[in-house]
């Protein structure tokens, strides 16, 4: 019922993918995703050269299905030694966050049989990246976790749809089967999750982050620069709230370059309770932790059951 471009495209049963996540989203969860019909997708944020060729070699022997690696754009020295590493290992598909990589790594993937999908969070991004030879784009609204623009999801989706010719992925805000049928609506052919996976079974995410979900409201995530120097969607913390207030105050680049270094220092020896994570608004839906597979299957199903009412609905008028 919901086969899509996005599955022939990436060779997957269900038009799920599950976004990058430093931590949470190791080997395991990125298996158990392709595994249950999704794409997993391996970070390589904060990762070595070392790391990354040894997490697509244990995340090939978990599963035969086809999964992905996400190339974060942190330098251009970081984003061409990624993706040459995926060229020399046979990664068949490469996400890159915020607009990137870039016309010749771009190229440099495709001739080498890639699949490239950029995360972008407004229209000109998509209309660029797809100029580039982007094979697909997942329009990533303000509600997502980790690195977000301003526009959110809802408008942020059909825009990109009615702006590109290329399969649109929505992301940012969506979390069950409601929101992957929104999604759909919206022109959507498909959704990436991140938020929703922290709290799998599988997810390698420390306990105290999957708990801190699971309590959390959905007012219990703030957008702050301090952990990248970029606007980042996490679980509000004391230190955060108090950095932004400070940074709001400051003068000039430097007072706020200055502010930014103290409160990391602050921030890397913290409590537990002043820590943070990068998590979504959908934050406030989550209340269990369950596996994987339990969790896309439940999607798709509670998608389908809302659908057939729409239609009876629609029937009826």
């Amino acid at each position: 019922m919901f086969h899509t471009a996005i599955c022939d495209l990436l060779g997957i049963r269900y038009p799920i993918i599950q976004g990058a996540m430093q931590d949470a989203g190791g080997p395991r969860l990125v298996a158990a995703v392709s595994e249950a019909g999704g794409l997993g997708v391996l970070p390589t944020f904060g990762g070595t050269e070392a790391a990354l060729r040894a997490d697509i070699e244990k995340t090939s022997k978990l599963t035969r299905r086809p999964f992905a690696v996400n190339i974060t754009p942190i330098g251009r020295a970081f984003t061409e030694s990624r993706a040459a590493i995926c060229i020399e290992m046979g990664v068949k598909i490469v996400t890159t966050g915020r607009g990137d990589p870039g016309l010749s790594i771009v190229e440099k993937m495709k001739a080498a049989g890639i699949v490239v999908i950029p995360v972008v969070p407004s229209v000109a991004h998509a209309i660029r990246v797809e100029q580039e030879g982007a094979d697909a784009i997942v329009a990533s609204g303000s509600e997502a976790g980790g690195h977000v623009g301003r526009v959110s999801t809802m408008p942020l989706v059909p825009q990109v749809v009615d702006a590109v010719k290329v399969p649109v992925v929505a992301a940012g805000g969506i979390g069950d089967g409601r929101g992957f049928l929104a999604a759909l609506a919206l022109g959507a052919c498909g959704i990436q999750l991140g938020t929703r996976f922290i709290a799998a079974q599988e997810s390698e995410a420390s306990d105290w982050v999957k708990q801190r979900i699971i309590a959390a409201r959905e007012t219990d995530t703030i957008v702050s620069s301090l952990m990248t120097g970029k606007p980042v969607r996490a679980l509000s913390s004391r230190i955060l709230s108090a950095y932004e207030a400070e940074r709001a105050r400051c003068s000039d680049e430097q007072e706020r370059a200055a502010a930014r270094g103290r409160f990391l220092s602050e921030l890397r020896d913290a409590a537990r309770d002043d820590r943070t994570y990068a998590a979504g608004e959908i934050s406030g839906m989550i209340r269990g932790i369950a596996p994987v597979r339990d969790l896309i299957e439940a999607i798709i199903n509670d998608a389908a059951a809302l659908a057939e009412k729409l239609h009876a609905l629609a029937g009826r008028s």
